[in-house]
C-alpha cells in the first residue's frame, strides 16, 4: 500500500488532504481535556460560551520547563493528517520546554513500529511516547520498554489489558463520546427532518480497532433508546473514503425503494464526507430541512468536515483536536519529567456540535499545521 493510500485508510479522525481537495472544501475541528477520564455532551443551540471555554483551555500550554537534559522519542505515525497535525504541536511544546525530541514513524506499519520500539529503547530516552499502530502488535515493545526502566505514554488510542499494563500513563481521546455524540447529532437531526421513523447506517473505521468498537458500542447503546430509529447497516469501510463513499451508493440505492436512508454515521469526518459525495451523485439531499433529506453526521472535526457544515451538507459533528490532544499530552508529559506523578489515564473531553452552533467551534477548528 502507499503512503498516500495508507494514510487515506487509517483513523484517529485525521482528514486526508486528497479529500479535501476532491470536495473543494477547508476549514477544521477540535476537542477539549483534561486530567481523569470525563466526558460532555453540548445542547445543539447553547454552547457558544462552553466553546469558547474549549478555546481557551486548548491553547493553555504550559510554560513549565524540564529541569535537565531530557530526551524523548515519538515513536508514531505519519503522514495522516491527524498524526501529522498532532505531532508538529506535540514536538514543538516539548521543545519549548526544553526536550530533546526524536521521532520515529511507521505509517501504521505494526512491524517497522516494532522496529523503532527497540530503537528508541536502545538510546535509553527518559520517555517513549507511542502512537500505536495496533493494540496488540505493540504490546512486546511496551514491554521491552518496561523491562528496560524506561516510561512509556500512549497517546490517542486506548489499549488493551495486555499493553495498559506496561504503560506509564495514558493521554487518549475519549471515543465512547464521540459515538455517542453520533448518535445523539443523527436523533436530534432526524428529528428536526421530521422522520418519525428512519433507517440508519455507519459506515466506520476498521472494526478490529478499539477506536471503531467504542465508537460502535456507544452509539448503539444511544440509538437503542429510540426504536423509531434502526440500524440496518454497520459496514467497516477501513478508514478509506473512497471504499466509503462505494459502500454508501450500495446502501443508499439498496434501501430507496425501501422509504430510503433518514440518518448516516460516517465515523471519520473523510468518511462522511464520501457518503454525502454518494448521495449528491444520487441526487439525495442532505440538507436538513429540505424534503426527504437523509441527515449525515461525523463523530470528529477535521478542517474538510468543518467546512461541509458551512452550506449545510454535514449535519453534526464533535470536537476531537489533535491539536488540543497533544497539548494535553505535552503537559503532562512535561510534568512527568518533572518528577510529577500523573493519573494513569488522562482522557480528553469531547463535546458535540450541529448545524445550530457550530459557529461557535470555528476557533477550535480552525489552527492545524500544515
Amino acid at each position: 500500500m502507499t503512503g498516500q493510500a495508507k494514510a487515506a485508510s487509517r483513523p484517529f479522525g485525521g482528514l486526508l488532504l486528497a479529500a479535501c481537495l476532491t470536495l473543494a472544501i477547508t476549514a477544521c475541528g477540535s476537542s477539549s481535556g483534561g486530567s481523569g477520564s470525563s466526558t460532555s455532551s453540548s445542547a445543539s443551540g447553547s454552547t457558544s460560551t462552553s466553546a469558547k471555554a474549549l478555546a481557551a483551555d486548548a491553547s493553555e500550554v504550559t510554560a513549565e520547563k524540564v529541569s535537565g537534559k531530557k530526551k524523548v522519542f515519538l515513536v508514531t505515525c505519519e503522514p495522516n493528517v491527524f498524526c501529522h497535525a498532532y505531532n508538529v504541536n506535540l514536538t514543538k511544546n516539548l521543545k519549548a520546554a526544553g526536550v530533546s525530541v526524536t521521532q520515529l514513524s511507521d505509517n501504521f506499519d505494526p512491524a517497522l513500529q516494532n522496529q523503532h520500539m527497540n530503537q528508541a529503547i536502545a538510546q535509553k530516552p527518559d520517555a517513549i511516547v507511542v502512537f500505536a499502530s495496533n493494540a496488540d502488535a505493540i504490546v512486546p515493545g511496551l514491554r521491552r520498554a518496561q523491562a528496560a526502566g524506561i516510561p512509556t505514554v500512549n497517546v490517542d488510542a486506548r489499549l488493551k489489558p495486555a499493553g495498559e499494563k506496561y504503560v506509564t500513563f495514558e493521554v487518549i481521546a475519549d471515543n465512547a463520546a464521540l459515538g455517542t455524540s453520533a448518535a445523539q447529532n443523527l436523533v436530534e437531526g432526524m428529528q428536526k427532518a421530521g422522520h418519525q421513523k428512519g433507517k440508519v447506517i455507519l459506515v466506520t473505521g476498521t472494526q478490529g480497532t478499539l477506536i471503531v468498537q467504542d465508537r460502535v458500542d456507544a452509539f448503539n447503546a444511544y440509538i437503542k433508546k429510540f426504536p423509531q430509529y434502526q440500524v440496518v447497516a454497520t459496514q467497516d469501510c477501513n478508514w478509506d473514503q473512497v471504499k466509503s463513499s462505494q459502500i454508501a451508493s450500495q446502501l443508499l440505492t439498496k434501501y430507496r425503494s425501501q422509504g430510503g436512508i433518514q440518518g448516516a454515521y460516517g465515523m471519520a469526518d473523510y468518511q462522511a464526507a464520501g457518503i454525502i459525495q454518494a448521495a449528491d451523485q444520487l441526487s439525495i439531499n442532505t440538507r436538513v430541512g429540505q424534503p426527504q433529506a437523509t441527515v449525515v453526521t461525523g463523530s470528529n472535526c477535521t478542517p474538510g468536515g468543518y467546512a461541509l457544515m458551512a452550506p449545510g451538507k454535514l449535519w453534526g459533528n464533535a470536537t476531537q483536536s489533535p491539536i488540543h490532544e497533544s497539548t494535553t499530552a505535552s503537559n503532562a508529559i512535561i510534568a512527568f519529567l518533572n518528577g510529577k506523578k500523573q493519573p494513569h489515564t488522562i482522557t480528553d473531553k469531547e463535546q458535540r456540535f450541529t448545524q445550530g452552533n457550530f459557529q461557535s467551534f470555528k476557533d477550535l477548528c480552525s489552527n492545524w499545521p500544515s
